[in-house]
């Protein structure tokens, strides 16, 4: 759980509730049987002269400087039940019935803005998560705002932009080589951003664009935002761009070949230099080994991935790249 208590740091506040102090004051078994949705005064669940004399009571109130307490409870979304509670000395006094009714009037927000901020923070924890993934990809993801604007690109998708082979995007927005295609680009965006946010349908559009360098051209798919972030418009995003560029030779990584299939370091670089070459004999040669031994590397890939071929193989590893 995470604590905090003012105007003590973060760091107190944890070390004194995992303590064996406030463990053992006898007040914590009282507050624990107060409903969530209800708000507590000590002075109401004990007598509080009688509860002072306690030698536990009296160390936890001399730990924190306090003696009387206010608070509230809160069931949070996941189940888990939040206290919120305000300390006071013993030159300030108890709650007074003002301040008390205050509190009450009070409490049901602070349950509503804590159970908000938990969904929130979850959400907030899966897009982290999400974002991080799409780092990884080998195509190029672009995520835009209601403006037309990047908010988001991973490694790929900066790596094609920068390389300016086919797709830009500047002051007026993506341009690509050819005027038809640079206008269908933004009819394909302007439509997924400019849904309407009350349907269920996703407007999706795909072209291809070419490339004056004479690659195999980017496949390009541009995808409305899923409802729930159309309706977050001022935070969320609107369109996603999907490039794939058909040039590219995708090469699975020795790390993931060696965790999945369990291929040694030297049949992880080979099955790498299969997929480059598309070869047997050019693998080898890359690898450095003779032909031969290529084969018996060969017959332990496909034992270990349960693939029956070269190609399938390929195929197969191509797909974790």
């Amino acid at each position: 759980m995470d604590f905090e208590t003012y105007p003590f740091s973060r760091e107190f506040a944890a070390k004194f509730y995992a303590s064996e102090l406030y463990r053992s004051d006898p007040r914590i078994q009282r507050f624990e049987l107060v409903r969530p949705g209800s708000v507590y005064f000590d002075h109401a669940l004990f007598d509080i002269e009688e509860m002072n004399r306690n030698p536990q009571v009296r160390a936890c109130n001399e730990a924190l400087g306090t003696k009387y307490s206010l608070g509230a409870v809160a069931r949070m979304p996941d189940g888990a039940v939040s206290w919120m509670a305000l300390l006071s000395t013993e030159a300030q006094g108890h709650a007074s019935r003002d301040a008390i009714a205050a509190f009450r009037r009070l409490a049901p927000h602070w349950s509503q803005a804590q159970a908000l901020g938990q969904v929130l923070e979850r959400n907030a924890a899966t897009q982290d998560a999400l974002l991080e993934a799409l780092a990884d990809k080998a195509d190029g993801v672009i995520l835009l705002d209601r403006s037309g604007a990047p908010v988001f690109m991973n490694d790929s998708a900066h790596a094609i932009l920068s390389a300016g082979d086919g797709l830009a995007f500047g002051e007026h927005g993506f341009a690509t080589r050819r005027s038809s295609e640079t206008r269908k680009l933004r009819s394909l965006i302007h439509d997924a951003i400019s849904s309407d946010r009350i349907s269920e349908a996703r407007p999706r559009g795909q072209m291809l664009l070419t490339r004056p360098s004479g690659r195999h051209p980017y496949a390009l798919r541009v995808l409305g935002a899923p409802r729930s972030e159309r309706f977050r418009a001022g935070i969320g995003f609107a369109c996603v761009i999907h490039v794939h560029d058909l040039a590219a030779v995708r090469l699975p990584s020795r790390q993931t070949l060696s965790a999945i299939f369990g291929l040694s370091e030297r049949e992880a670089d080979f099955a790498i230099e299969m997929v480059r070459c598309a070869g047997l004999g050019a693998a080898a040669a890359a690898c450095g080994m003779a032909l031969n031994t290529a084969r018996n590397h060969l017959q332990s890939i496909f034992r270990k991935s349960g693939t029956k071929s070269q190609a399938e193989a390929i195929q197969l590893f191509t797909r974790l790249a």
